[in-house]
């Protein structure tokens, strides 16, 4: 099924088509930069989970940070929509591609003065994180239901400042998180235990980091089951609480 849909105001935006190239694996892939015809100060790259997405996931976020005056940048998974190569489905593959369209994004002259800041959902916010990890000059950085938590404790050494470099605990890095954050989930979540997550982070008091932790949303931020393979909620996974969806716009104005 398709849970993905185009931006409807489009008279009211700019729309440009950008493809980068991952040089490791030789593949090209697609994205789309949406920006208000308006003047605009912020970039939100948004990263989805697993799944194959198209540069339209994450629908009604995207259209609302655009009518608050905050661009969008989206691209096709890997063999999915325009984008070439084999689909696949790991976090690696999340990482890698990430990396490389930021770093293409970073390298347009038109967009040097603006501030750029990820957004990742799910293994989205893995893929954030870690390349935040890598040293790119970000400006913020919003994690949503990010399962970074497991039996009370953070996940064991996972990130790369670059390949073969010691790997670094998620406890570490989030204790050194130099940028504002905001971590958002839901107390519904199945996919991982949010409030032990929230608690996990906010006793790291790294005044950077900010979070929420929202009654009876799920792991998409919404107030129906996570059961959504079996559900009609499945064509609609990416409509988020309008709770949920004015808290993280707010901030991104804000910070």
């Amino acid at each position: 099924m398709d849970f993905s849909k185009e931006i409807q105001n489009t008279k009211d935006y700019n729309f440009t088509e950008i493809e980068f190239a991952d040089t490791a694996e030789n593949i090209i892939l697609s994205s789309t930069l949406i920006t208000p015809k308006k003047a605009y100060s912020k970039i939100v790259v948004i990263t989805p989970g697993s799944g194959q997405d198209t540069r339209n996931s994450h629908y009604v976020l995207a259209e609302n940070l655009l009518a608050n005056g905050i661009a969008v940048y989206r691209f096709d998974d890997r063999g999915v929509g325009k984008s070439r190569g084999t689909v696949n489905f790991s976090v690696d593959q999340i990482i890698t591609d990430l990396f490389y369209a930021i770093d293409n994004l970073q390298k347009i002259d038109s967009l040097s003065q603006k501030q750029i800041g990820l957004l990742g959902h799910s293994l989205g916010g893995i893929a954030t994180i870690d390349n935040y990890q890598k040293g790119f000059k970000l400006d913020f950085l919003v994690l949503m239901a990010t399962p970074i938590e497991k039996f009370g404790k953070f996940t064991k050494p996972q990130y790369q400042s670059k390949p073969n470099a010691e790997k670094v605990s998620t406890k570490t890095v989030f204790q050194n998180i130099q940028i504002p954050m905001l971590f958002v989930a839901g107390t519904n979540d199945s996919f991982f235990e949010s409030n032990k997550t929230v608690a996990l982070i906010n006793n790291l008091n790294n005044k950077n980091i900010e979070t929420k932790i929202l009654k009876d949303l799920n792991h998409f931020l919404r107030q129906e089951t996570d059961d959504w393979k079996k559900t009609k909620e499945y064509q609609s996974l990416y409509e988020i609480d309008s709770t949920a969806l004015e808290i993280i716009t707010n901030w991104i104005k804000k910070v």
